[in-house]
């Protein structure tokens, strides 16, 4: 076996020589599927590289290097300072790729033979707008204005939720279609569970996120299929086709169907009266809508269709619910008896029924 550097003014030397001195600050780690174009220290066993930022399995890390090669150590990576930033990972073509971010933030998967060459860099980098690698941030500027224009705030795109994924070799960068379609995951920032997207002004909630990439001719994104894995552990995962740009993209959420109203019956002056779970009610907590959509409104009707109150949604509301006090639009307590209900946002609608005991 011969290990081969990647850089144009080295040769190839017998992976003995190699292995039998200290080399100086160019020698690339490898071993398994791929190399690594970066200097990484292996924990033993081969089993995980240690340091830095990105994770890599069943690779030979460089576990002894000259002094002054200044290596930078933390996480799950050890990168040589001022050296590859995104770092950079080498595959060989006809071997299946698995490139995670330790973070977990991104991860790809790519089976065997989905790039025309025969050794292939790829790289991960979650700083296309500051840090491009190939990516240009005036067209995800601008398709980002196109889809807040057209789609409203809730379209805008957080830093944690983009991502550049790039390929490459010594001779150009790799901008054709796979041949064989990988899978993408990304990450959203949720950290309270709240279900509304970390840092978003409207609110985005998480279960209006989609995978999207840019359309470079176009200047605009185009939303992505879904693989399987849907919001698993807070990640999208789905199908890509080519290196590029990928976001996270958030919309008004106008979803009705899984709305509904409890308590029903709601009788709060009955034996089992109170708020907790099972219970018929209390006066003062009303009735209450759940998983609302974020405009909109609620319209109660008497079975004769009769319009006895409309409750509007607030625009940009985080909290999935809203109260209705079981009074008329006049202030007055309805009387007993069977209600239908029925949320409408944008255009889509629900109705249901209800029943008031007092």
């Amino acid at each position: 076996m011969r290990l081969c550097k990647i850089f144009r003014n080295l040769v190839c030397l017998p992976a003995a020589v190699l292995l039998s001195v200290r080399p100086a600050c160019a020698d690339l780690p490898s071993g398994a599927d791929y190399q690594m174009e970066s200097s990484v220290i292996d924990n033993g066993g081969g089993e995980k590289l240690t340091g830095g930022e990105y994770l890599s399995k069943a690779s030979i890390g460089q576990n002894g290097l000259p002094a002054g090669c200044g290596l930078s150590n933390g996480g799950e990576y050890a990168n040589r300072n001022g050296f590859y930033n995104p770092p950079h990972f080498t595959y060989q073509g006809g071997l299946p790729v698995l490139l995670s971010m330790a973070s977990g933030d991104a991860r790809i998967a790519l089976p065997a033979d989905s790039v025309d060459k025969r050794v292939f860099d790829i790289t991960l980098n979650k700083n296309p707008m500051t840090q491009p690698v190939i990516a240009d941030p005036g067209k995800i500027r601008n398709a980002t204005e196109k889809m807040i224009h057209n789609e409203g705030q809730w379209s805008q795109v957080l830093p944690n939720d983009l991502a550049e994924l790039a390929m490459f070799d010594e001779q150009d960068y790799y901008t054709r279609p796979l041949a064989n379609r990988g899978v993408l995951s990304l990450r959203y920032k949720d950290d309270n569970n709240d279900g509304i997207l970390d840092g978003s002004n409207p609110p985005v909630r998480v279960e209006t996120l989609n995978a999207w990439t840019l359309d470079e001719a176009l200047n605009s994104w185009v939303r992505l299929q879904d693989a399987g894995e849907y919001k698993a552990d807070k990640m999208l995962t789905v199908y890509f086709g080519m290196p590029g740009v990928y976001a996270l993209l958030g919309a008004l959420d106008q979803t009705v169907k899984n709305v509904f109203a409890f308590p029903v019956p709601f009788r709060p002056n009955g034996p089992q009266a109170g708020a907790g779970p099972g219970q018929t009610g209390t006066e003062a907590e009303g009735i209450t809508f759940l998983n609302v959509p974020q405009n909109g409104h609620i319209e109660i009707y008497t079975l004769d269709g009769r319009l006895v109150k409309k409750i509007g949604i607030p625009d940009n509301i985080s909290l999935q619910k809203i109260k209705w006090d079981v009074k008329t639009a006049s202030g007055e307590r309805t009387a007993s008896g069977v209600y239908i209900w029925r949320v409408v946002s944008g255009s889509n609608a629900k109705t249901g029924k209800l029943m008031v005991i007092w």
